[in-house]
Protein backbone atom coordinates (compact mmCIF):
# COMPACT_ATOMS: atom_id res chain seq x y z
CA UNK A 1 0.00 0.00 0.00
CA UNK A 2 1.23 3.20 -0.99
CA UNK A 3 2.62 5.99 1.65
CA UNK A 4 0.24 8.60 1.15
CA UNK A 5 2.67 10.90 2.95
CA UNK A 6 5.56 10.43 1.00
CA UNK A 7 5.93 12.39 -2.25
CA UNK A 8 7.34 11.33 -4.87
CA UNK A 9 9.17 13.78 -7.45
CA UNK A 10 10.87 13.69 -10.38
CA UNK A 11 13.27 15.89 -10.85
CA UNK A 12 14.92 17.10 -14.28
CA UNK A 13 18.32 18.77 -15.09
CA UNK A 14 20.30 20.23 -17.72
CA UNK A 15 23.01 20.47 -15.31
CA UNK A 16 25.03 17.53 -14.38
CA UNK A 17 25.01 16.60 -10.80
CA UNK A 18 29.24 16.52 -11.38
CA UNK A 19 29.14 19.76 -12.83
CA UNK A 20 29.53 22.03 -9.64
CA UNK A 21 26.24 23.72 -9.79
CA UNK A 22 24.58 20.80 -9.65
CA UNK A 23 26.28 19.97 -6.59
CA UNK A 24 25.83 23.58 -4.81
CA UNK A 25 22.33 24.19 -6.50
CA UNK A 26 20.83 20.86 -6.83
CA UNK A 27 22.23 17.97 -4.25
CA UNK A 28 22.91 20.39 -1.33
CA UNK A 29 18.76 20.84 -1.24
CA UNK A 30 17.77 17.43 -2.62
CA UNK A 31 19.75 15.42 0.19
CA UNK A 32 18.09 17.80 2.77
CA UNK A 33 14.63 17.70 1.27
CA UNK A 34 14.76 13.97 0.98
CA UNK A 35 14.94 13.45 4.82
CA UNK A 36 11.34 15.20 4.66
CA UNK A 37 9.74 11.88 3.36
CA UNK A 38 10.05 12.92 -0.14
CA UNK A 39 11.22 10.47 -2.79
CA UNK A 40 13.63 12.28 -5.81
CA UNK A 41 14.50 10.70 -8.82
CA UNK A 42 16.90 12.73 -10.56
CA UNK A 43 17.52 12.70 -14.42
CA UNK A 44 20.66 15.05 -15.13
CA UNK A 45 22.64 15.47 -18.81
CA UNK A 46 26.42 14.72 -17.67
CA UNK A 47 29.27 16.13 -19.27
CA UNK A 48 31.68 12.90 -20.37
CA UNK A 49 34.53 14.82 -19.54
CA UNK A 50 33.53 15.34 -15.93
CA UNK A 51 31.27 13.14 -15.38
CA UNK A 52 34.01 10.00 -15.53
CA UNK A 53 35.94 11.65 -12.49
CA UNK A 54 33.38 12.75 -10.49
CA UNK A 55 30.86 9.68 -10.83
CA UNK A 56 31.94 7.91 -7.79
CA UNK A 57 32.00 10.65 -5.40
CA UNK A 58 28.30 11.77 -6.54
CA UNK A 59 27.11 7.96 -5.96
CA UNK A 60 28.70 8.13 -2.57
CA UNK A 61 27.18 11.33 -1.71
CA UNK A 62 23.91 9.80 -2.50
CA UNK A 63 24.07 6.47 -0.65
CA UNK A 64 21.77 6.09 1.79
CA UNK A 65 19.07 8.94 0.89
CA UNK A 66 15.79 8.29 -0.42
CA UNK A 67 17.43 9.83 -3.95
CA UNK A 68 17.80 7.32 -7.07
CA UNK A 69 20.28 9.20 -10.36
CA UNK A 70 19.51 8.43 -13.29
CA UNK A 71 22.50 10.12 -15.08
CA UNK A 72 22.71 10.74 -19.44
CA UNK A 73 24.82 12.24 -21.46
CA UNK A 74 25.23 15.74 -22.58
CA UNK A 75 26.26 16.73 -25.82
CA UNK A 76 26.12 19.60 -27.58
CA UNK A 77 27.97 18.48 -30.86
CA UNK A 78 25.80 19.46 -33.30
CA UNK A 79 23.83 22.27 -31.70
CA UNK A 80 20.48 21.60 -32.27
CA UNK A 81 20.40 18.20 -33.51
CA UNK A 82 22.12 17.56 -30.40
CA UNK A 83 19.79 19.66 -28.38
CA UNK A 84 16.71 17.11 -29.97
CA UNK A 85 18.14 13.90 -28.98
CA UNK A 86 18.67 14.83 -25.86
CA UNK A 87 15.63 15.52 -25.20
CA UNK A 88 14.46 12.20 -27.20
CA UNK A 89 16.23 10.27 -25.02
CA UNK A 90 15.46 12.39 -21.91
CA UNK A 91 11.56 11.87 -22.54
CA UNK A 92 11.98 8.11 -23.19
CA UNK A 93 13.89 7.83 -19.65
CA UNK A 94 11.31 10.04 -17.83
CA UNK A 95 8.14 8.10 -19.21
CA UNK A 96 9.54 4.73 -18.41
CA UNK A 97 10.66 5.97 -14.66
CA UNK A 98 6.51 7.28 -14.34
CA UNK A 99 5.51 4.13 -15.49
CA UNK A 100 6.73 2.29 -12.73
CA UNK A 101 7.59 5.10 -9.76
CA UNK A 102 4.19 6.63 -10.95
CA UNK A 103 5.36 10.99 -9.80
CA UNK A 104 3.09 13.18 -7.77
CA UNK A 105 5.38 16.13 -9.27
CA UNK A 106 7.73 16.49 -12.04
CA UNK A 107 10.39 19.28 -10.96
CA UNK A 108 12.40 21.15 -13.68
CA UNK A 109 15.31 23.12 -13.73
CA UNK A 110 15.54 25.67 -16.39
CA UNK A 111 14.01 25.72 -19.45
CA UNK A 112 14.98 22.95 -21.57
CA UNK A 113 14.13 20.09 -19.37
CA UNK A 114 10.59 21.65 -18.99
CA UNK A 115 10.09 20.52 -22.22
CA UNK A 116 9.82 17.35 -20.75
CA UNK A 117 7.74 18.23 -17.71
CA UNK A 118 4.97 19.70 -19.80
CA UNK A 119 4.67 16.35 -22.30
CA UNK A 120 4.61 14.58 -18.68
CA UNK A 121 1.64 17.39 -17.27
CA UNK A 122 -0.42 17.22 -20.21
CA UNK A 123 0.00 13.03 -20.61
CA UNK A 124 -0.39 12.07 -17.48
CA UNK A 125 -1.59 14.62 -15.24
CA UNK A 126 1.57 15.29 -13.17
CA UNK A 127 1.90 18.62 -11.25
CA UNK A 128 4.44 20.65 -13.15
CA UNK A 129 6.88 23.16 -11.23
CA UNK A 130 8.61 25.51 -13.59
CA UNK A 131 11.63 26.52 -11.94
CA UNK A 132 12.43 28.45 -14.66
CA UNK A 133 16.53 29.72 -12.90
CA UNK A 134 16.44 32.77 -14.79
CA UNK A 135 15.74 33.85 -18.16
CA UNK A 136 17.66 31.19 -20.28
CA UNK A 137 16.29 32.11 -23.41
CA UNK A 138 17.26 35.83 -23.56
CA UNK A 139 20.40 34.67 -21.88
CA UNK A 140 21.93 32.26 -24.97
CA UNK A 141 20.88 35.31 -27.29
CA UNK A 142 22.43 37.62 -25.80
CA UNK A 143 25.87 35.95 -25.14
CA UNK A 144 25.70 35.92 -29.01
CA UNK A 145 25.82 32.62 -29.20
CA UNK A 146 22.91 32.96 -31.24
CA UNK A 147 23.44 36.05 -33.09
CA UNK A 148 22.06 36.65 -36.23
CA UNK A 149 18.70 36.97 -38.34
CA UNK A 150 18.73 33.31 -39.25
CA UNK A 151 17.90 32.42 -35.11
CA UNK A 152 15.28 35.57 -34.60
CA UNK A 153 12.65 32.04 -35.61
CA UNK A 154 14.31 30.45 -33.07
CA UNK A 155 14.13 33.16 -30.25
CA UNK A 156 10.48 33.57 -31.26
CA UNK A 157 9.73 29.99 -31.13
CA UNK A 158 11.60 29.83 -27.38
CA UNK A 159 9.79 32.73 -25.76
CA UNK A 160 6.54 30.84 -26.88
CA UNK A 161 7.70 27.90 -25.33
CA UNK A 162 8.85 29.84 -22.42
CA UNK A 163 5.04 31.30 -21.43
CA UNK A 164 3.90 27.97 -22.68
CA UNK A 165 5.67 26.66 -19.73
CA UNK A 166 4.14 29.95 -17.50
CA UNK A 167 0.77 28.90 -18.17
CA UNK A 168 0.63 25.36 -18.02
CA UNK A 169 2.29 24.80 -14.83
CA UNK A 170 1.05 24.95 -11.70
CA UNK A 171 3.92 26.35 -9.81
CA UNK A 172 6.22 29.12 -11.56
CA UNK A 173 9.66 29.53 -9.34
CA UNK A 174 11.70 32.83 -10.21
CA UNK A 175 15.14 33.13 -8.60
CA UNK A 176 14.41 37.49 -8.36
CA UNK A 177 11.34 39.31 -7.16
CA UNK A 178 12.32 41.88 -10.39
CA UNK A 179 11.53 38.98 -12.66
CA UNK A 180 8.61 38.02 -10.83
CA UNK A 181 7.16 41.00 -11.37
CA UNK A 182 8.21 40.87 -14.90
CA UNK A 183 6.46 37.80 -15.77
CA UNK A 184 2.97 39.30 -13.90
CA UNK A 185 3.72 42.68 -15.91
CA UNK A 186 3.02 41.00 -19.32
CA UNK A 187 0.17 38.46 -17.58
CA UNK A 188 2.52 35.51 -18.14
CA UNK A 189 1.51 34.01 -14.99
CA UNK A 190 -0.75 35.14 -12.37
CA UNK A 191 1.03 36.47 -8.76
CA UNK A 192 -0.03 33.61 -6.57
CA UNK A 193 1.64 30.67 -8.54
CA UNK A 194 4.80 32.59 -8.87
CA UNK A 195 7.04 31.43 -5.76
CA UNK A 196 10.31 33.39 -5.43
CA UNK A 197 13.77 31.83 -3.39
CA UNK A 198 17.31 33.07 -4.25
CA UNK A 199 20.07 30.46 -4.88
CA UNK A 200 20.85 29.46 -1.42
CA UNK A 201 24.85 29.13 0.39
CA UNK A 202 25.38 24.86 1.57
CA UNK A 203 26.99 26.28 5.15
CA UNK A 204 28.00 22.88 5.67
CA UNK A 205 30.84 23.73 2.68
CA UNK A 206 31.13 27.33 2.96
CA UNK A 207 32.86 27.60 6.61
CA UNK A 208 33.63 30.56 8.61
CA UNK A 209 36.91 32.61 7.92
CA UNK A 210 39.66 31.43 9.62
CA UNK A 211 43.05 32.85 9.66
CA UNK A 212 45.18 29.84 9.43
CA UNK A 213 42.63 28.87 6.32
CA UNK A 214 43.83 31.86 4.64
CA UNK A 215 47.49 31.74 5.49
CA UNK A 216 47.80 28.22 3.87
CA UNK A 217 46.15 29.57 0.81
CA UNK A 218 48.02 32.25 0.28
CA UNK A 219 51.47 30.19 0.57
CA UNK A 220 50.64 28.13 -2.17
CA UNK A 221 49.56 31.31 -4.14
CA UNK A 222 52.41 33.16 -3.24
CA UNK A 223 50.43 35.93 -2.05
CA UNK A 224 52.06 37.85 0.77
CA UNK A 225 50.48 37.87 4.18
CA UNK A 226 49.43 41.23 4.12
CA UNK A 227 48.22 41.91 0.48
CA UNK A 228 44.48 42.88 -0.35
CA UNK A 229 43.25 40.55 -2.80
CA UNK A 230 40.07 40.99 -5.23
CA UNK A 231 39.12 38.07 -5.87
CA UNK A 232 36.49 37.20 -8.89
CA UNK A 233 34.79 33.02 -8.20
CA UNK A 234 33.31 31.59 -11.70
CA UNK A 235 33.17 31.38 -14.75
CA UNK A 236 35.12 33.82 -17.46
CA UNK A 237 33.63 34.63 -21.21
CA UNK A 238 30.72 35.25 -22.96
CA UNK A 239 28.35 37.55 -20.35
CA UNK A 240 31.31 37.26 -18.14
CA UNK A 241 34.14 40.15 -20.10
CA UNK A 242 37.59 39.72 -18.55
CA UNK A 243 37.81 43.04 -19.40
CA UNK A 244 35.57 44.55 -17.30
CA UNK A 245 37.35 42.51 -14.16
CA UNK A 246 40.24 44.15 -15.31
CA UNK A 247 38.48 47.67 -15.08
CA UNK A 248 37.91 46.72 -11.48
CA UNK A 249 41.00 46.12 -10.74
CA UNK A 250 43.03 48.58 -12.43
CA UNK A 251 40.95 51.18 -10.29
CA UNK A 252 41.48 49.33 -7.41
CA UNK A 253 44.96 49.48 -7.89
CA UNK A 254 45.13 53.26 -8.20
CA UNK A 255 43.37 53.21 -4.16
CA UNK A 256 46.43 49.92 -3.16
CA UNK A 257 48.89 50.06 -5.44
CA UNK A 258 50.29 46.06 -4.00
CA UNK A 259 46.73 44.63 -5.00
CA UNK A 260 46.49 40.71 -6.32
CA UNK A 261 43.74 39.53 -8.40
CA UNK A 262 42.85 36.38 -7.97
CA UNK A 263 40.62 34.40 -10.92
CA UNK A 264 38.99 31.23 -9.50
CA UNK A 265 38.00 30.23 -13.05
CA UNK A 266 37.20 26.44 -14.19
CA UNK A 267 36.05 27.47 -17.15
CA UNK A 268 37.60 29.94 -19.58
CA UNK A 269 35.54 30.93 -23.00
CA UNK A 270 37.47 31.92 -26.13
CA UNK A 271 40.51 33.95 -25.80
CA UNK A 272 40.07 35.40 -22.36
CA UNK A 273 43.48 32.93 -21.58
CA UNK A 274 45.54 35.52 -24.09
CA UNK A 275 43.49 38.72 -22.56
CA UNK A 276 44.67 37.61 -18.96
CA UNK A 277 48.29 36.71 -19.85
CA UNK A 278 49.02 39.87 -21.71
CA UNK A 279 47.47 41.88 -18.70
CA UNK A 280 49.38 39.89 -16.26
CA UNK A 281 52.52 41.63 -17.77
CA UNK A 282 51.42 45.16 -17.63
CA UNK A 283 50.06 44.00 -13.74
CA UNK A 284 53.33 42.51 -13.06
CA UNK A 285 52.45 39.25 -12.23
CA UNK A 286 50.04 39.84 -9.38
CA UNK A 287 47.04 38.11 -11.61
CA UNK A 288 46.68 34.63 -10.46
CA UNK A 289 44.64 31.81 -12.37
CA UNK A 290 43.45 29.15 -10.51
CA UNK A 291 41.00 26.58 -10.29
CA UNK A 292 39.05 24.73 -7.19
CA UNK A 293 36.45 21.56 -6.78
CA UNK A 294 33.07 22.75 -5.19
CA UNK A 295 34.24 21.65 -2.00
CA UNK A 296 37.40 24.16 -1.55
CA UNK A 297 36.48 27.14 -3.13
CA UNK A 298 35.65 28.89 0.05
CA UNK A 299 39.42 28.47 1.40
CA UNK A 300 40.40 30.67 -2.12
CA UNK A 301 37.44 33.20 -0.81
CA UNK A 302 38.41 33.37 2.86
CA UNK A 303 42.39 34.60 1.63
CA UNK A 304 40.49 36.92 -0.07
CA UNK A 305 39.35 40.57 0.83
CA UNK A 306 36.89 41.47 -1.87
CA UNK A 307 34.67 39.80 -4.47
CA UNK A 308 33.84 40.95 -7.74
CA UNK A 309 29.98 39.71 -9.42
CA UNK A 310 30.13 40.81 -12.98
CA UNK A 311 27.15 40.35 -15.68
CA UNK A 312 26.47 41.92 -18.90
CA UNK A 313 23.56 44.46 -18.11
CA UNK A 314 21.14 43.40 -20.77
CA UNK A 315 17.36 41.87 -20.18
CA UNK A 316 18.09 38.77 -18.80
CA UNK A 317 20.13 40.05 -15.81
CA UNK A 318 16.57 40.53 -13.96
CA UNK A 319 16.69 37.22 -13.53
CA UNK A 320 20.00 37.17 -11.98
CA UNK A 321 20.76 35.66 -8.60
CA UNK A 322 24.11 35.21 -8.21
CA UNK A 323 25.24 32.77 -5.79
CA UNK A 324 28.96 33.87 -5.03
CA UNK A 325 27.43 36.93 -3.45
CA UNK A 326 26.51 34.58 -0.77
CA UNK A 327 29.67 32.38 -0.98
CA UNK A 328 31.79 36.20 -0.71
CA UNK A 329 29.71 36.77 2.65
CA UNK A 330 29.74 33.42 3.97
CA UNK A 331 33.52 33.58 3.93
CA UNK A 332 33.20 36.73 5.50
CA UNK A 333 34.25 39.41 1.96
CA UNK A 334 31.67 42.34 0.85
CA UNK A 335 31.44 42.37 -2.63
CA UNK A 336 31.23 44.66 -5.45
CA UNK A 337 29.32 44.99 -8.54
CA UNK A 338 27.96 46.72 -11.23
CA UNK A 339 24.02 48.11 -10.24
CA UNK A 340 20.68 46.20 -11.88
CA UNK A 341 21.49 42.68 -11.81
CA UNK A 342 18.36 41.12 -10.34
CA UNK A 343 17.94 41.54 -6.73
CA UNK A 344 21.31 42.29 -5.86
CA UNK A 345 21.11 46.02 -5.35
CA UNK A 346 18.54 46.07 -2.78
CA UNK A 347 20.09 42.84 -1.02
CA UNK A 348 23.30 45.58 -1.03
CA UNK A 349 21.69 48.67 0.00
CA UNK A 350 19.39 46.49 2.93
CA UNK A 351 22.92 45.30 4.46
CA UNK A 352 25.04 47.90 4.84
CA UNK A 353 28.22 47.55 4.85
CA UNK A 354 27.93 44.28 2.88
CA UNK A 355 28.72 45.74 -0.50
CA UNK A 356 28.83 48.70 -2.95
CA UNK A 357 27.13 48.91 -6.33
CA UNK A 358 28.91 50.60 -9.70
CA UNK A 359 26.31 52.82 -11.20
CA UNK A 360 28.40 52.33 -14.63
CA UNK A 361 30.84 50.46 -15.48
CA UNK A 362 31.92 52.67 -18.13
CA UNK A 363 32.75 55.20 -16.13
CA UNK A 364 36.41 55.18 -14.14
CA UNK A 365 35.39 57.23 -11.63
CA UNK A 366 31.68 55.56 -10.81
CA UNK A 367 33.92 52.33 -10.18
CA UNK A 368 37.00 54.17 -8.08
CA UNK A 369 33.95 55.51 -5.93
CA UNK A 370 32.52 52.11 -5.57
CA UNK A 371 35.39 51.15 -4.65
CA UNK A 372 36.38 53.72 -2.02
CA UNK A 373 32.99 53.27 -0.32
CA UNK A 374 33.33 49.34 0.25
CA UNK A 375 37.31 49.12 0.88
CA UNK A 376 37.12 51.96 3.55
CA UNK A 377 33.52 51.23 5.10
CA UNK A 378 33.06 47.23 5.39
CA UNK A 379 31.33 45.62 8.09
CA UNK A 380 33.63 42.61 10.03
CA UNK A 381 33.56 39.29 8.34
CA UNK A 382 31.30 37.91 11.43
CA UNK A 383 28.72 40.13 10.35
CA UNK A 384 29.17 39.45 6.66
CA UNK A 385 28.81 35.62 7.84
CA UNK A 386 24.72 36.93 9.38
CA UNK A 387 24.08 38.46 6.81
CA UNK A 388 24.35 35.33 4.52
CA UNK A 389 22.58 33.13 6.94
CA UNK A 390 19.58 35.76 7.43
CA UNK A 391 19.46 35.87 3.21
CA UNK A 392 21.20 32.87 1.89
CA UNK A 393 20.85 29.93 4.47
CA UNK A 394 19.72 26.86 2.59
CA UNK A 395 17.42 26.01 5.05
CA UNK A 396 15.05 28.66 3.37
CA UNK A 397 15.13 26.74 0.28
CA UNK A 398 14.66 23.65 1.86
CA UNK A 399 11.74 24.91 3.88
CA UNK A 400 10.33 26.50 0.28
CA UNK A 401 10.25 24.00 -1.88
CA UNK A 402 9.06 21.31 0.82
CA UNK A 403 5.94 23.78 1.20
CA UNK A 404 5.77 23.85 -2.63
CA UNK A 405 5.83 20.47 -2.90
CA UNK A 406 2.90 20.00 -0.17
CA UNK A 407 0.95 22.49 -1.39
CA UNK A 408 0.94 20.82 -4.52
CA UNK A 409 0.11 17.43 -3.39
CA UNK A 410 -2.82 18.92 -0.57
CA UNK A 411 -4.86 20.38 -3.39
CA UNK A 412 -4.33 17.38 -5.90
CA UNK A 413 -5.56 15.21 -2.96
CA UNK A 414 -8.78 17.66 -2.26
CA UNK A 415 -9.20 17.61 -5.76
CA UNK A 416 -9.23 13.87 -6.40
Amino acid sequence: MRNFDRIKVLYLSLDGMTDPLGQSQVIAYLKRISTKNVEYDIVSFEKPEVYKGRKARIEQELAGTSITWHPLEYSNKYSFLSTYFLLQEGWKKVEQLHKFKKFDIVHCRAQLVATLGYKLKTKYGVKFIFDMRGWWTDEKFESGARSGAIYKPLYKYLKSQEQKFFSTADKVVSLTHIGKDEIVKHGWAKENKIGVIPTCVDFDTFQPYTAHQRKIIRVELGIPADAFVLIYSGSLGGAYNIKDIFKIYEALLQHIPQAYLLLLAKTVQGNVKAEIEAFNSTAQQKVIVTSAEYKDVHKYLVASDLGVILYEIKYSVIGRSPTKLGEYWASGIPVISPAGIGDVDYIINRFLGSGSLIKDLSNEESIKDALQEIVYNRVGKEALRKYALEYYDIDNGVQFYEALYRGLIKNNRLSS
